[in-house]
């Protein structure tokens, strides 16, 4: 099984670029299923059903989200209404949306989880731990391998969960800080890892954001509404192979497109 994972969509530039290009990446990949993370599509405010209707029908098989996710209270009916779209397991119940769905893959179940950190990133949300812990015991034998999407800051913090799921989580990689990483380990007991897979949107900025325009506010503490940079919209990601029979992960290749 071939998992294709997308770091945070960052702007509807980068929504574009992916209906352009991700079938495409996909076939010559040989792709079996993909994870895009489009809690900034919007740029910075969430992700709406509009971006998220065209991201599935770019390619995406399922759809995470992060700390941005609920700013967009246009999408909250369309994340209770639609499986393959995703908010953090470990928002409060009350929160729109869900936290994990399992889907079809080739006569395969995969289970995809969502969970935020909880180490400078806000809101600050509960313990992630147990609510992917309910997750896994709740569907135990109904899903063939699962996949983590941990949105979090702090690097150590996304290797920890990687860690605790060693072997349990056949892919975990984590999203939120727009930088890929070049750390993709496959752990001791068999699952693949890496600490942030980047971002899809456009290039020569702040994490996708107008440098001007960010370094002002950062000059000032005056707020300014961020508006996308101007380079070239690129995405970044992680290719992830998994031996079904084991459901370990045989290897990794970092992709930008």
């Amino acid at each position: 099984m071939r998992i294709l994972c997308i770091g945070d969509v960052t702007s509807p530039g980068g929504v574009e670029h992916l209906c352009q290009n991700l079938w495409r990446v996909r076939k010559d990949r040989r792709v079996d299923f993909c994870i895009v993370n489009a809690e900034n599509a919007a740029v910075i405010t969430g992700v709406n059903p509009e971006n998220a209707e065209k991201l599935f029908k770019a390619g995406a098989d399922c759809i995470t989200g992060g700390n941005h996710t609920l700013r967009q209270r246009t999408v909250y009916t369309y994340l209770d209404d639609t499986e393959a779209i995703l908010r953090p397991i470990n928002f409060d119940n009350a929160a729109p949306g869900h936290g994990y769905a399992i889907l079809d893959c080739n006569g395969y179940k995969i289970m995809v989880i969502n969970a935020m950190g909880n180490i400078h990133i806000e809101p600050t949300l509960d313990n992630p731990y147990p609510y992917i812990d309910r997750a896994l015991e709740r569907e135990k034998g109904r899903y063939d391998i699962a996949v983590l999407d941990i949105h979090a800051e702090a690097t150590g913090e996304k290797a920890a969960i990687g860690y605790a799921y060693d072997g349990e989580i056949s892919v975990i990689f984590g999203t939120h800080t727009h930088v890929p990483t070049c750390d993709e380990i496959i752990l001791p007991k068999g699952t693949g890892y890496i600490s942030d897979v980047g971002m899809c949107g456009e290039t020569g900025g702040v994490l996708g954001m107008d440098p001007s325009l960010v370094v002002r506010q950062l000059r000032t503490r005056v707020p300014v509404k961020f508006e996308p940079a101007k380079g070239e919209v690129l995405a970044t990601g992680a290719i992830f192979d998994v031996d079904t029979s084991t459901k370990k992960c045989v290897s990794i290749e970092r992709i930008k497109f």
